[in-house]
């Protein structure tokens, strides 16, 4: 009886053990791009700095992701009204007057009438 109250403390002891390791990681998202920065502050509200993340455009159809959130012309964002999307840019205009916001060469780009 003995033995089986040791080989259940091992045992006990050895998924405790490793539990406790696993909660201890942190989890990185494997589909998050290398330079992505996060969207919202602590408290969760929007941060100051905007980036786009990509440009959608189909036909008369254009949308834009800043800050990972899906926005369309005349929509806001973090105060902002998004009045322009083109190719490589989103203009936005706010309290403080216009913005250029451009799309860099490791963010995504893509026509929708030349195919996915």
């Amino acid at each position: 009886m003995n033995i089986r109250i040791r080989f259940f403390v091992r045992v006990l002891l050895l998924v405790s053990a490793s539990v406790a390791s696993a909660y201890g990681q942190v989890l990185v998202d494997p589909t998050r791009p290398f330079d992505a920065i996060p969207s919202t502050s602590a408290n969760g509200e929007l941060t100051d700095k905007l980036i786009v993340n990509a440009i959608f455009i189909n036909g008369l159809h254009k949308q834009a992701i800043i800050n990972g959130m899906r926005v369309r012309e005349g929509q806001e964002i973090a105060g902002k009204t998004l009045v322009s999307i083109s190719k490589s840019r989103v203009v936005l205009r706010g309290d403080k007057g216009s913005q250029e916001l451009f799309v860099n060469h490791s963010q995504f780009i893509k026509d929708a009438n030349d195919g996915f």
